[in-house]
């Protein structure tokens, strides 16, 4: 399959990552918008919380070719990118292609399937649960909700990151049924424009912040 390289420069550790991509595919064979959007926040953190993901344990949901849980790593994160089998040894190449970018930062990144509609996957314990772009079709709202609350506690932070595409109006009706579904079991807030990256931004791409609700909450 025909590829090519994409870099992000992560400014706050003053290094490039090295992105492969497929020219051909649909879904989990490019870095995405949301991706940059997501990746570029967590730099801007790391700049002003120097480490803030030193030793975290992060899990990316949806991972394609792993920009954001590489990201983590970069910063001192132990990531694991997730995904379908398919998408596997595209992340797995990325990884091996920025080995000397994670080990300069003393972070570690894995690969691992998950399916979320398969519920005989283990537990993951995580203080961070990173997602971009992965709410586009209605059969998979349930089940992300799900993995979102199986991999949360009171601990866990959540950082999702998603395109909204006004040209596709099923797209925003099942954007709309997951914020609804997911305002049930999580506190949501919006990162607002000044705690993102200057120049990976965009208005059309939603950066919210999750926490899971205590069991008195409503």
């Amino acid at each position: 399959m025909a590829a090519f390289t994409r870099e992000f420069e992560l400014e706050s550790q003053n290094l490039v990552l090295n992105l492969h991509q497929n020219v051909d595919g649909d879904v989990s064979c490019v870095v995405w918008d949301a991706a940059l959007v997501l990746a570029g926040f967590l730099d801007c953190e790391n700049k002003r919380q120097n480490g803030f993901l030193k030793g975290k344990s992060i899990v990316e949901l949806g991972a394609g070719v792993g920009c954001v849980a590489l990201t983590a790593a970069a910063l001192g994160a132990n990531a694991i990118a997730t995904d379908l089998p398919a998408v596997i040894p595209l992340i797995e190449k990325n990884v091996e292609a920025n080995t000397d970018a994670i080990l300069q930062s003393g972070g570690t990144c894995t690969a691992r399937v998950l399916d979320w509609a398969e519920k005989s996957f283990d537990y993951i314990q995580t203080d961070y649960i990173l997602l971009a772009d992965c709410v586009y079709y209605e059969q998979s709202i349930e089940p992300l909700i799900s993995i979102l609350q199986m991999f949360s506690d009171e601990n866990t932070t959540i950082f999702l990151s998603q395109e909204v595409r006004d040209y596709s109006f099923k797209q925003i009706k099942f954007w709309e049924d997951f914020q609804e579904m997911l305002a049930k079991y999580f506190r949501v807030s919006k990162i607002n424009r000044e705690r993102q990256h200057p120049y990976f931004y965009s208005d059309d791409i939603l950066l919210l912040e999750l926490k899971l609700k205590g069991n008195t909450e409503n």
